[in-house]
């Protein structure tokens, strides 16, 4: 059965995702001091929030302002959802936005599901064996982006191709996966004189790419070339930064379609 997990990033800003899989709780009026941002994927959320009664059904979003009263329950037995809190001053740090509006809608239909994919693919990073901090950082910035683009009136600078940055990005990304380097995004980011925010956007509009799936793409890069030079794959695994052997064969079947040991040397 699911349950209800809180995680906190005291690294990135102080977000917070919220996890919750529950029927009987119930939430006093309260408020957060910052944005909260979810999805209902199971079920029906209840709020009482600006002076009416609201139900959301799986499918709709909840989108708080900072300081916004509300109380919260399951409305129909049992209720999932995904909620992601950020300060105003991490909003705005990790989208690179002076200007900031907020939510007009509370509990908005999810377009597309995007968002609700967005935040499930933060909880999945935050979940995983040897959770990413750059894959973490890229998540976020997806909710942020999704929710303050889409429904909040945010203008995100439009991302260019970027072809000097980009070349500058690969190439320290291969010298930093070949030298057992922590790579993160904002080291990344200044190391080509571009915001976090619009390197992720325009590395993904020229490449298809995000910059944590360059690293992975390097990393499994890497330890083929060790393989090919006789290390053994448990060795391999670790010199190109995977966590254990295992991680090594997800990655390397996802990339390549076989196994290190179909790798066979001629």
């Amino acid at each position: 059965m699911p349950r209800n997990r809180y995680h906190h990033l005291g690294w990135l800003h102080g977000i917070e995702l919220f996890e919750a899989a529950f029927s009987t709780q119930t939430f006093a009026r309260h408020a957060h001091a910052g944005f909260a941002i979810g999805a209902i994927t199971e079920g029906a959320g209840g709020y009482l929030c600006r002076g009416e009664s609201m139900v959301l059904p799986a499918g709709s979003l909840s989108l708080m302002n900072p300081e916004e009263a509300h109380t919260g329950h399951a409305a129909a037995g049992r209720v999932r959802y995904d909620m992601l809190y950020a300060s105003e001053e991490a909003v705005r740090a990790m989208l690179d936005l002076r200007k900031l509006r907020g939510f007009a809608e509370i509990a908005p239909q999810d377009r597309g599901r995007q968002l609700t994919r967005a935040l499930a693919g933060l909880a999945a990073c935050l979940n995983a064996a040897a959770p990413s901090r750059l894959a973490i950082e890229e998540a976020v910035h997806d909710v942020l982006a999704q929710a303050f683009a889409h429904y909040g009136g945010a203008g995100l600078r439009v991302p260019g191709r970027e072809p000097a940055a980009i070349r500058a990005l690969l190439e320290r990304i291969a010298v930093g996966v070949a030298a057992g380097c922590d790579l993160g995004l904002s080291d990344l980011a200044a190391g080509v004189g571009l915001t976090p925010s619009y390197l992720i956007r325009s590395t993904r509009r020229a490449t298809g790419l995000t910059p944590h799936g360059h690293v992975l793409r390097a990393r499994v890069d890497h330890a083929r070339r060790l393989l090919l030079a006789g290390t053994p794959a448990a060795e391999a695994a670790i010199a190109a930064g995977f966590c254990d052997q295992a991680h090594l064969i997800r990655q390397f079947r996802r990339h390549y379609g076989v196994t290190p040991g179909a790798l066979i040397r001629h």
